[in-house]
């Protein structure tokens, strides 16, 4: 019972941060489980499971506020589905020690793209003169990438979503945090396929920690529309960052 109320624990609050900042919960979760001892195959799956049901819940409550845009999202889930498949295809390949370095590196390469960008004027004009086609052009790029990393690290894929599109296709935070949540929805059920097929998925941990992320999934978004614009961007820059420091923790301690 100790370890059902520690995951659902757990899956709460990932789930409860991931939908916040569109970043799904994986950045919480994967670390968490680390250190309850689950190997990184493991805790990845779980993960994921964990981050499919949060994007469930969060996509629904977010739909409900904010307009999605279809044609962007479609641009970007085209090639997120199938590679996030790939990605997951790849956790049972890549030796462990080298897993868990690169879900570091990954995260300390998104915290710094949110962290150390400057100026939003700037970068509000050259998405002014981005035509359509190149709009879903990087928004195509922007899904291969997050896919691949989705599916190898256990996060959502929000980790490259977000910060593309915040300073690449110049949507306002909020529309990218519900935008990345929405790509996390398919993108991750492709991964959990490709994990039960691995049958690496640890269902007495994955079971209870997506009924936590669905609570979490369903109250994030409520928090994170009643924060202004520039709130929310500190919150998903220091989120990104203390991930940051949990990941590599863990990198250096295998090392």
């Amino acid at each position: 019972m100790i370890d059902l109320a520690t995951y659902f624990l757990i899956g709460l609050i990932a789930a409860l941060l991931g939908s916040m900042t569109g970043l799904g919960g994986g950045f919480v979760a994967v670390p968490a489980l680390y250190y309850l001892g689950l190997p990184p195959p493991t805790a990845i799956a779980v993960s994921k499971v964990m981050v499919f049901a949060n994007s469930g819940a969060s996509t629904y409550r977010y739909s409900r506020a904010i307009k999605l845009p279809m044609k962007l999202y479609l641009s970007v889930i085209t090639l997120m589905i199938p590679t996030a498949y790939l990605g997951a295809y790849l956790v049972v390949v890549i030796p462990q020690r080298l897993l868990i370095i690169v879900v570091g590196l990954v995260l300390l390469a998104g915290s710094l793209r949110i962290i150390l960008s400057e100026g939003e004027k700037k970068v509000e004009k050259i998405g002014s003169r981005m035509s359509s086609r190149k709009t879903y052009f990087f928004g195509a790029v922007s899904g291969s990438i997050a896919g691949v990393i989705a599916g190898l690290t256990g996060l959502g894929g929000g980790i490259v979503n977000v910060p593309a599109f915040i300073y690449l296709l110049d949507l306002d935070v909020h529309t990218a945090v519900s935008l990345s949540m929405a790509c996390i929805l398919p993108s991750s059920f492709s991964s959990v396929v490709r994990h039960i097929i691995d049958g690496i998925i640890l269902w007495r941990a994955a079971i209870p920690l997506s009924a936590g992320a669905l609570f979490g999934g369903w109250i994030g978004p409520r928090i994170s529309l009643r924060l202004s614009r520039r709130k929310l961007r500190k919150v998903v820059g220091a989120m990104i960052a203390v991930a940051v420091l949990r990941i590599l923790l863990q990198a250096i301690l295998q090392v």
